[in-house]
């Protein structure tokens, strides 16, 4: 039987309590109560529904969501943290996007939201059939990035150890950009050479990369040493639903291949357990009611199921709150469908994919 899950749509008593941390005079936050007070929204008693806080608190234009995104690059993190959040939260994890489209964006994740994040990554993993008590070989970057931080948190939490390979996602995606392929290349044998000795010797269950590094596992290291693992999470660049047929049917059958999507600052979504309505379909469910994402025409209007539009992500966190914030990202909107549409039933995304790497040409990198 399903467990019950504490996650659910942002209803009116959930919205209000973040209209309570976020815009009270004396512990919100500077950043949006600035805002508020020069838009004259009045936020904190006019928002009363989702609803209500897309229509009066929502990015208006993408003069206003660029202004934001030029902000939180270059104020200081506390001002878009509630002075409630600075007070209450154990730890607030200062993180960093990739740096892709600029300098790196700042954000962050309270404890009690990365209590809520590892929460549902446990709920997720199980739905799926990834086992607990094993080791984990994480691939990816750390530092300012979340995603090494939170693999690590989930490997431990979940019962195992994790082996970690770190490698600088913004290095690489220079070199390619600037033609350097000399570079660019050694760099990606320099990561391989890590692995080898470490999935040789160690015992490892799960697997953790992103879908380019996964690509060239046959090529560069061969299968041979994986054919041990019992289950592979992968994030960060783009996933085909080719590419994931491949991997699911060609390389590492029979085992469960678990997509996230998201950011530094907007969080985590993941992709559905496995279902036969699924038709190949790669689709993620957002740990709604923090994290909320839309797709949109250029109006910023939902477009119908089975449309593709724009992503925006509402966030919703004592440490972080973001109204409706445009991605770079095209995906089809989902209804919830299958044996998990009873328990997710919130708007979910699919194939979601950067148009600047698939369609432009832009040089993605390794992450």
């Amino acid at each position: 039987m399903m467990q019950p899950s504490n996650l659910f749509f942002p209803d009116s008593t959930f919205v209000r309590r973040m209209m309570q941390c976020h815009f009270d005079p004396q512990a919100g936050t500077p950043y949006w109560l600035q805002r508020d007070q020069a838009l004259e929204g009045r936020a904190l008693e006019r928002v009363q529904t989702f609803e209500d806080f897309k229509r009066l608190v929502g990015f208006r234009n993408m003069e206003e969501q660029q202004r934001f995104e030029r902000d939180t690059r270059f104020l200081p993190l506390e001002t878009f943290i509630s002075r409630r959040a600075l007070e209450k939260e154990s730890f607030i994890w200062a993180s960093q996007t990739g740096g892709t489209t600029g300098a790196p964006k700042h954000g962050t994740w309270g404890s009690s939201y990365w209590e809520a994040v590892l929460q549902f990554s446990d709920e997720m993993l199980d739905a799926h059939g990834v086992p607990r008590g094993v080791n984990w070989l994480f691939i990816g970057p750390t530092g300012p990035h979340t995603t090494g931080r939170l693999v690590i948190s989930m490997a431990e939490r979940r019962g195992g150890r994790c082996f970690s390979i770190d490698l600088d996602p913004r290095i690489v995606k220079i070199f390619g950009t600037e033609g350097n392929w000399p570079a660019y290349e050694r760099y990606v044998r320099h990561i391989w050479e890590q692995v080898a000795p470490i999935i040789k010797h160690q015992n490892i269950g799960v697997l953790f990369a992103t879908s380019k590094l996964l690509e060239m596992i046959p090529e560069k290291v061969g299968l041979e040493p994986f054919k041990k693992l019992q289950a592979i999470v992968h994030a960060g660049t783009t996933m085909t639903r080719d590419t994931h047929q491949m991997l699911r049917e060609e390389c590492f059958p029979g085992i469960p291949i678990v997509g996230i999507y998201g950011t530094s600052t907007t969080s985590v979504s993941y992709q559905k357990p496995p279902d036969p309505e699924d038709d190949g379909r790669v689709v993620y469910i957002p740990s709604s009611p923090y994290v909320v994402m839309e797709c949109v025409d250029e109006k910023g209007q939902l477009v119908e199921y089975g449309r593709e539009g724009r992503v925006a992500t509402y966030r919703f966190t004592e440490d972080s709150l973001i109204p409706g914030f445009w991605e770079r990202d095209m995906a089809v909107r989902v209804k919830p469908f299958g044996r998990h549409a009873a328990k997710y039933g919130w708007d979910w995304i699919e194939d979601p994919y950067s148009p600047e790497f698939t369609v432009e040409g832009k040089v993605e990198g390794v992450y």
